[in-house]
């Protein structure tokens, strides 16, 4: 028999998952499989470790936002054994399921599930912790994590537009200074935003120009802003970002596959949307075919 675990975040997106729980666990049982159900809520008290170690689980299918699969993502890459992780996105803006092809209908999404076609993802190493798709720092990077869920969940997508548009006249006193060394080049600069990223989409924003090769090949994309001097020229760095032109002065972009970074002690970094720290020091290396994950057989080449 099949042994899969179904963790369902309740409080991710609009609150709907704990409504389809029934569904799932029925659509997931089919054939010979066995569904343990993991909840994660505000006021549970149950260790998602002591789940996993407890059983050698065949699958493990995560559903919620961004943050709630970086957790499970972290958690499988703790264990002896590697099963197979399912995603179906709940959360906000789901950039990551974007990748994957992945959709947020219940019942296409355990199809998707049903038809198990696996591919060996790569994943970003960041001091201790893995990322499936970004680590970022700088202003528009605590978006993400400082927006209160309520607000997202009534709002959606709107809401961190509204709050990143109410961080604009911070952004341009918020120089983050680094010091990067690749392996092949050291350079340094004052940053408004950076990424560390192998996505289509970050913060709801396709970013499909920007990501020039496919997401499992060992490499991620650095992308670095630096800090206009004038406000006015904040507009056309946007566009540029949004249009991918890597022609803009302030930006800078390169492929990378490990890094060691030297921050300031104010620059605070996102990891997949969940608050990263402010470390002074980071090792970042790509951790190349780190996890099998089901996506739609479409995007699998």
């Amino acid at each position: 028999m099949n042994k899969t675990l179904l963790i369902i975040n309740s409080i991710t997106g609009n609150g709907r998952n704990k409504v389809n729980t029934f569904d799932l666990i029925d659509m997931l049982s089919t054939g010979n499989n066995s569904v343990t159900v993991f909840p994660i809520s505000a006021d549970s008290h149950l260790q998602l470790s002591e789940y996993l170690t407890a059983v050698e689980y065949d699958r493990v299918i995560c559903v919620g936002g961004d943050g709630t699969l970086n957790r499970t993502i972290n958690e499988i890459m703790s264990l002896d054994y590697k099963p197979v992780l399912g995603y179906i996105p709940a959360g906000t803006t789901n950039d990551f399921s974007k990748n994957l092809g992945l959709v947020t209908d219940i019942y296409k999404a355990c199809n998707i599930i049903r038809d198990n076609n696996v591919i060996n993802y790569d994943l970003g190493y960041f001091n201790n912790s893995y990322f499936s798709y970004v680590a970022s720092f700088g202003s528009l990077s605590s978006v993400s994590y400082s927006t209160d869920q309520t607000f997202k969940n009534v709002v959606g997508y709107a809401a961190y537009i509204l709050n990143g548009i109410s961080l604009l006249p911070e952004m341009l006193s918020m120089k983050c200074h680094l010091k990067i060394d690749t392996g092949n080049e050291f350079f340094e600069g004052d940053y408004l935003f950076g990424a560390i990223c192998n996505s289509l989409s970050i913060a709801g924003v396709r970013l499909s120009n920007l990501t020039l090769s496919d997401l499992t090949d060992g490499e991620f994309e650095l992308l670095l802003v630096k800090c206009p001097d004038h406000i006015q020229d904040v507009t056309g760095l946007a566009v540029s970002l949004l249009n991918g032109d890597l022609s803009n002065p302030f930006i800078e972009y390169r492929k990378i596959n490990g890094c060691r970074i030297y921050a300031d002690s104010n620059t605070e970094w996102s990891l997949d949307g969940e608050y990263g720290g402010n470390p002074d020091e980071i090792e970042f290396k790509v951790v190349h075919q780190a996890i099998d994950i089901i996506a739609d057989k479409s995007v699998i080449k």
